[in-house]
């Protein structure tokens, strides 16, 4: 039996505890059996349970469990305000919408009839089979926890017969390959099947390229009360043959280090959540501001004892006696908080957030200035935005052409359509009519310098399909190119037709 060792990256997390994205999980065994699957499962899951409960943190994180909310005071700890300004939220939205502006689809990749209508049958059976409501689904999972994972499988439907899921991170993760091209070796996704009172019975769905495996476990812990999370495969179940020779569990990620879209400014959102609920405690301890008293006796209630503090707050005002030649007095400590210089601290941090988060800001460039256009859009971070959206592409295509395997060898499987890798890639619509005379000036002067209609509308943006739109216009495009046929001109002047 070929050796059956697994490996993992070291640890992500630095000295200070703060997240730095989640760990990719390696397995370096050449045969995954029946016999050793359990032992690899268990080698491979401390690491999957360090990343879960990561994402576990951050997934609450973005919904507004805090570290505020654990606040405490030691001076006048009855004024302990907890402001939660939610901005992972506010920055988990914003690339959620900004990245699938509309549903990716596909598109082809070169001028063929054949080609362009088989491409149109992939794109009504990507709608049908989910694909595009799993996007979002997976989009909302790696910008708050850094990765996203897809589950595709065969479906015996009438309409079409691939099923597409978004799958929790938490409980599901793929394990590569140390060889060059990391290709994934083996998929994993954990389902709770029963609960005792000190465990929770899990089953483990296990693929390889060619194997399938359900194997029992169990789990001890909680991660939202930060117990350690104890993950352990038991026994094998049930063994098959994975029909589709690819893995179907495909993870998806943010960004290399597989952060999430906030991961990076968390200190920084605290900062702002310390400041928020500080101004809350100041402007309270303002208004209940502490009294002092000079050379004075508070005497005796109407009842004939002492004065107290809680006396003087429910009657409001108290008669105060001299001590000897002293005259009494009595002074309100209070002391208001700077709140321009404070909100010059906050403007700054939200700032360095929006920055670093590739953000843009609305109050960047203050209430009136003189720059239209480009301008605008260079200053306020919009630029910046589309940079970092076109990067999440990048990756999201990566990973995305595995779901394209599966997903084209099962429709060829089913006589659907054949259609091979090579005659289409995804597209995401982002910005189409931004800047669109600029876009069409550009189509222009690329048109003049002798390029093609497919090369000159890509490069310009007037279009995200190229090939289909210029396949719909060609009639016109072939006009206004000059490159439609013309009918032969006879020359009546000529003498040697006949001859």
């Amino acid at each position: 039996m070929a050796q059956t060792t697994t490996t993992t990256e070291q640890t992500q997390v630095n000295s200070a505890g703060e997240y730095i994205g989640r760990r990719r999980i390696y397995c370096t065994t050449d045969d995954i059996n029946a016999e050793n699957v359990v032992e690899i499962v268990n080698m491979l899951l401390p690491m999957h349970t360090l990343n879960s409960m990561e994402e576990e943190y951050l997934y609450w994180y973005r919904r507004g469990v805090q570290p505020i909310l654990n606040r405490t005071k030691l001076v006048r700890p009855e004024i302990n305000n907890r402001v939660v300004e939610n901005h992972a939220a506010e920055i988990v939205a914003f690339k959620n919408g900004y990245f699938l502006t509309q549903p990716a689809f596909y598109v082809a990749r070169r001028d063929e009839e054949n080609v362009n209508d088989r491409v149109k049958v992939l794109n009504e059976m990507l709608y049908l089979s989910g694909k595009q409501t799993a996007d979002n689904e997976v989009t909302d999972w790696f910008h708050t926890v850094g990765v996203g994972a897809l589950y595709v499988e065969p479906y015996q439907d009438s309409e079409c017969p691939v099923r597409v899921y978004a799958l929790d991170p938490r409980s599901a993760f793929v394990a590569y390959s140390r060889r060059p091209g990391n290709e994934p070796v083996i998929g994993v996704n954990m389902v709770i099947s029963g609960k005792t009172d000190t465990t929770t019975e899990l089953t483990f769905d296990v693929y390889t390229k060619d194997r399938y495996f359900r194997l029992k476990g169990g789990m001890t812990g909680m991660v939202i009360t930060g117990d350690p999370i104890v993950g352990t495969a038991y026994e094998l179940l049930e063994e098959d043959v994975n029909r589709l020779g690819e893995i179907p569990i495909i993870e998806y990620q943010y960004e290399n280090s597989r952060m999430g879209a906030f991961e990076a400014v968390i200190p920084l959102l605290n900062d702002l959540n310390t400041i928020e609920s500080n101004r809350m405690d100041g402007l309270e301890q303002f208004i209940q501001s502490l009294m002092i008293f000079y050379n004075c006796q508070l005497g005796d209630d109407d009842e004939g004892n002492p004065i107290t503090p809680q006396y003087i707050r429910q009657a409001g005002a108290i008669f105060l006696k001299s001590i000897g030649q002293d005259k009494a007095d009595l002074k309100i400590l209070s002391e208001q908080l700077d709140q321009t210089q404070t909100q010059v601290q906050v403007d700054y941090i939200y700032q360095q957030i929006l920055t670093i988060c590739g953000m843009p800001s609305t109050t960047k460039g203050g209430t009136s200035t003189s720059d239209t256009g480009a301008a605008v859009l260079y200053r306020d971070g919009w630029y910046q935005a589309d940079t970092y959206a076109r990067n999440t592409e990048d990756l999201f295509k990566v990973a995305n052409r595995r779901f394209d395997r599966i997903f084209t060898k099962i429709l060829r499987m089913k006589g659907v359509v054949d259609i091979g890798l090579a005659d289409f890639e995804l597209q995401f619509t982002r910005n189409e009519t931004a800047n669109l005379l600029v876009k069409t000036q550009a189509a222009l002067n690329l048109k003049n310098l002798g390029f093609s209609p497919e090369l000159a509308f890509g490069k310009s943006g007037v279009s995200s399909d190229p090939v289909a739109d210029v396949a719909l216009c060609r009639e016109y495009i072939d006009r206004a190119w000059g490159t439609a046929q013309q009918p032969e001109q006879i020359d009546e002047t000529r003498t040697d037709i006949l001859e």
